[in-house]
């Protein structure tokens, strides 16, 4: 440490003073219950962090603008209110997994649903096989594309969605006219797609129409529609993806809930581009996510993926299960495909429980000549499991999907998506060498606890009974000593309740005396010591915050905290000016040793050294 902690002394206050940004209330667009009304954003925009967003009307961010939205931002959807990044403009929603970005209803817990809002729709400049189409939704304008059909720029660039979470949106213009959770359309593969969550939507949660756009740990909750849906020619690649349908939550009005389903446009056709997304490393899990979970009378859940008019979908690496019914490919012209190799299904585990008689393969429309699909499926080279009977989920063998609200979705150890085996030459020979090759099928890696898998820290898996405002911060406390802080706004300021299992007080350090305080309750922005005897996580859940400052009373050390969103060191701000001269140093508790960082993690706390009184702004 900076001083030794066997010469702490009490002192009954400390030379600083905290200063903390709550969150305001702020419109987007022409305001509440205009419900459709079109507005067009025509300037460059950044929405922060420390404020609520609601959003309103069909909000377009118009060409060559940009949206940019800090880590940590919460945006509230009013009625029918729609985002739309229309073509040749930018989003650059930059959350991180402590501090994710979240779209959700303006509604308070407990009376959320899906259609609450409308969704994300972003609009590029990649080919698409229609000639300047409109999305769906009701959404004018809403063009895409290059133009003619088959034109355009397939690493247009649309910006960067990375931890982001869509929370209740699909709003229903009409019947079959609905908008998405997240709608692509002709997005280019120079656009950022990772991390994202589509929760309760009244649609689809993805769906891409044409483009070329890649994405990376994609997850679907409780959709009433398909999971991934991919149109008009579509031909990007996506690894991990988790899909997890409620069983309670289903199309109830002329149509069906699969979990992916591809077309290649509205009536089976060869048309170019043709639909070739490949998808590897995908968990899909309907909504009989476990044996003892029973299917509501009247719904209207089928199929795991349905294939049809043409596509040429392809998947590697999967696991799909929990549908009545399994794959189901539907048209001459998809079956063609598959007949000639270029749309290929290779080492996934398929399971369907069979209710209403549906099958594990399913066949229908006109085949070419000699060919069977379920023979096709089952090729041995293909090495694909379960098409032949159906069987209980229990036969994939995840390690527990109990609970809707807190799944664990890892393949046990020794089951069949951890053994079966995978296959990546062939995969990265035909998609450039995209995919990370894994040992195992579906999302998520067997040999890694859940806490380690790449849906932890930043989704949600109860989103009808939390507040958005929120930010849950998990810290590793290390033996003995831990440099911990405060970076959100919590219920209570107790140590003993922020910090249990600790040993004794915490301690924070007074700048103008040189020494330790001894701390019952603690602050925001400050940091503090805090001993344990025995390894663990500790964490805090409260508001948000940003804009801490501290003031040091006189030139030496000084130990703050840090706030909710990580924060580069060089935004540090010091007044006067240059008043740091050495540091942040960080303690690290599984080291018990200091480094010098560049970046301040939240929860963490930090050594500057000062060359005289000054403030210190975490911004």
């Amino acid at each position: 440490m900076k001083q030794n902690l066997l010469t702490l002394v009490a002192a009954t206050s400390l030379c600083f003073s905290i200063a903390q940004a709550q969150r305001p209330t702020q419109i987007l667009g022409p305001g509440l219950n205009s419900g459709r009304t079109i507005y067009v954003q025509n300037f460059n925009r950044t929405l922060v962090n420390d404020t609520t967003y609601i959003l309103t009307g069909l909000y377009s961010v118009d060409s060559t603008r940009t949206l940019t939205i800090e880590a940590g931002t919460v945006i509230k959807g009013d009625t029918a209110s729609t985002l739309i990044i229309k073509r040749g403009a930018q989003i650059f929603a930059n959350g991180t997994a402590p501090s994710p970005i979240v779209f959700t209803s303006n509604k308070p817990a407990g009376s959320r649903n899906g259609g609450d809002w409308g969704g994300i729709v972003i609009l590029g400049a990649a080919p698409a096989n229609q000639a300047n189409p409109s999305i769906e939704g009701g959404i004018l304008p809403g063009s895409y594309g290059g133009g003619a059909a088959g034109a355009g720029n397939p690493n247009d660039n649309s910006g960067i969605l990375r931890y982001v979470r869509i929370e209740y949106p699909g709003y229903r213009f009409q019947i079959n006219n609905e908008v998405n959770g997240l709608t692509m359309g002709g997005v280019g593969r120079g656009t950022t797609i990772e991390y994202v969550q589509v929760s309760y939507s009244f649609d689809d949660g993805f769906e891409w129409f044409g483009g070329t756009v890649d994405a990376r740990y994609l997850v679907c909750l409780g959709g009433i529609d398909d999971e991934f849906d991919t149109d008009f020619g579509y031909q990007g690649r996506v690894q991990f993806a988790f899909g997890l349908k409620d069983p309670n939550v289903y199309e109830f009005q002329g149509g069906q809930t699969n979990g992916f389903e591809s077309d290649n446009e509205g009536t089976a056709s060869y048309k170019e581009p043709r639909t070739l997304p490949r998808f590897s490393n995908i968990s899909i899990i309907g909504p009989r996510r476990a044996d003892a979970v029973t299917l509501p009378v009247g719904h209207r859940f089928e199929y795991n993926a349905v294939v049809r008019k043409g596509s040429q979908m392809s998947l590697y690496n999967s696991i799909v299960m929990g549908f009545p019914g399994g794959y189901s490919l539907r048209d001459l012209q998809s079956k063609t495909s598959a007949q000639g190799d270029t749309l290929q299904v290779r080492n996934v585990s398929l399971q369907a429980s069979g209710e209403g008689a549906l099958l594990p393969v399913h066949n229908s429309g006109t085949d070419p000549s000699g060919f069977v699909t379920l023979t096709w499926f089952n090729t041995a080279a293909y090495n694909n499991l379960g098409g032949s009977a159906t069987r209980n989920p229990s036969a994939i063998g995840l390690v527990d999907m109990s609970n809707l609200n807190s799944p664990d979705p890892r393949p046990a150890a020794g089951s069949e998506p951890a053994t079966a085996g995978v296959e990546f030459t062939n995969l990265n020979a035909l998609a450039g060498g995209y995919f990370t090759p894994t040992s195992y099928r579906g999302a998520f890696d067997p040999a890694q606890p859940l806490s380690s898998q790449w849906i932890a820290g930043w989704t949600q898996f109860s989103p009808q009974t939390y507040n958005p405002e929120q930010s849950s911060i998990t810290t590793a406390m290390g033996i003995p000593w831990n440099m911990v802080a405060v970076p959100v706004l919590p219920s209570t300021f107790d140590a003993d309740i922020l910090f249990p299992g600790k040993n004794g007080l915490m301690f924070a350090f007074n700048n103008a005396t040189g020494s330790y305080v001894a701390s019952p309750t603690l602050a925001n922005g400050l940091g503090y010591w805090a001993n344990y005897s025995t390894a663990q996580n500790n964490t805090i859940t409260g508001s948000s915050i940003s804009g801490v400052t501290i003031n040091a009373a006189q030139a030496g050390w000084v130990m703050f905290g840090s706030v909710t969103n990580t924060v580069n060191a060089s935004a540090l701000v010091t007044v006067p000016a240059g008043a740091i001269t050495n540091g942040p140093f960080r303690f690290n508790a599984a080291a018990q040793s200091y480094s010098l960082v560049t970046t301040l993690t939240p929860g963490d706390a930090h050594w500057v050294f000062v060359n005289g009184p000054c403030t210190i702004t975490i911004p």
